[in-house]
């Protein structure tokens, strides 16, 4: 540790550029389906660099390590009560375990801010082309925008990826000027990320690209030491509108179910949108798994999101994607691991919010920029996942790696700053 803060950020690994290539593939191509032999090289191989790197120069230690081991020694303890312990098991190894190694390896990997930009720019390189896949697939069966995402994992999965890659975009977007060019070259991205987020034709990616753009620009704004230009909000301002119109349009696309009674014109219009919420299938889906919840409150069906699908019987007038789940997290952890589960996942959350609110409250303005990205992904992850839940797969490698990239950047700025206080 000594050896770490002798040292500027990023000097102990001066010559690492291609040791970052294993991460850097692995965000480029994550995205994309019929990749996962690749994707899984491409982690293991990330993972043996950053041991390496950990035991031959030093390494911060690593945060957060009480609340991981809460949320994986829950979701391991409930092995013990699983109504499917082969099938938790296989679903620790895949969901814990390799988001695990995705966390240490870009927690470790992102040691600078040489390598901080290049991982930044593969996770926007990754945006750009999946983006053209779907004009080009979009361009040849003539439809746009392209609703068939078989290259990109599906609509939910890919819009869950464009949400959590938004608050990096906003970082570069924000980040004080280089004064190379006359405007920002990430500013070119953000029609080709609008663009993708059209395509998957996914209503909540509008509001969690929403939520993550007020929560960069509040915190900018109530950051004293930094103030944002008129010609930056003016731009962002247009992004939130263009954001609403098209949430509007693809809402149109998606109407409420006809099953939906009248409401008295007396009515207030709050009356209203509890009476279509309670007609609509999320409140179906969520009552359901509800009800299930409070047969095994404190253990639950056992670790593993479709669990409870191989365990209770699909009502027979519901779709099977209805059933696939309870499409909440916070009920998802709840249902398979009980109270315990979802209170672990909450500590999660919050100890991520309190590491990313210190860094936020950083004298160094780099470090509070990373602050206020890590604050944006975790309000367009609940977001996100508050109708869904795609904490799991290749979203789930990607939070972890997004959230490794930070912490590794931002605990080494922090404590580079301490250090030379």
């Amino acid at each position: 540790m000594s050896h770490f803060l002798a040292n500027p950020i990023g000097s102990s690994v001066e010559n690492i550029r291609w040791q970052l290539l294993p991460a850097a593939l692995f965000l480029l191509i994550l995205p994309l389906n019929h990749t996962i032999a690749l994707r899984f090289l491409c982690l293991f191989l990330a993972a043996a660099i950053a041991l390496r790197m950990f035991f031959k120069s030093g390494a911060p230690p690593l945060p957060l390590k009480l609340p991981l081991a809460l949320w994986a020694g829950i979701a391991g303890l409930s092995l013990t009560w699983s109504l499917d312990p082969m099938f938790s098991l296989n679903e620790l190894k895949t969901e814990i375990g390799y988001g695990m190694i995705a966390l240490f390896s870009f927690f470790i990997l992102t040691s600078g801010k040489r390598e901080w930009h290049i991982l930044l720019w593969a996770l926007m390189a990754g945006v750009a082309g999946t983006a053209a896949i779907a004009a080009v697939k979009a361009w040849q069966i003539g439809i746009w925008p392209a609703y068939d995402l078989d290259w990109q994992h599906g609509p939910g999965t890919y819009s869950t990826y464009l949400s959590l890659a938004f608050s990096f975009l906003l970082y570069l977007l924000l980040r004080p000027a280089q004064h190379r060019f006359p405007f920002r070259p990430a500013w070119l991205l953000l029609p080709i990320f609008l663009f993708a987020g059209y395509a998957t034709q996914n209503r909540m990616f509008w509001l969690a690209a929403g939520v993550a753009l007020l929560a960069f620009l509040a915190l900018l704004a109530f950051n004293r030491n930094k103030s944002i230009s008129l010609r930056s909000l003016v731009s962002l301002a247009t992004v939130l509108a263009i954001a609403g119109v098209l949430f509007v349009n693809v809402s149109k696309d998606h109407p409420a179910s006809a099953a939906s009674p009248s409401v008295n014109s007396k009515s207030s219009p709050l009356d209203h949108v509890m009476e279509s919420f309670r007609h609509s299938e999320r409140y179906q889906i969520w009552q359901y798994w509800t009800e299930h919840i409070a047969e095994r409150p404190l253990a639950g069906v056992g670790f593993g999101r479709d669990l409870p699908h191989n365990v209770y019987t699909k009502p027979p007038e519901w779709p099977d994607g209805f059933f696939a789940h309870a499409h909440n997290v916070f009920l998802n952890y709840a249902l398979q691991m009980g109270l315990p589960g979802l209170v672990a996942l909450l500590i999660l959350l919050a100890a991520l919010i309190r590491t990313f609110w210190r860094f936020y409250r950083s004298p160094h303005e780099e470090t509070r920029l990373v602050g206020i990205c890590g604050l944006a992904l975790i309000a367009s992850f609940v977001t996100k996942n508050m109708t869904d839940d795609f904490f799991w797969r290749g979203d789930g490698l990607l939070f972890w790696s997004l959230v490794g990239m930070l912490l590794g950047y931002g605990t080494r700025s922090t404590m580079r700053i301490e250090s030379s206080r």
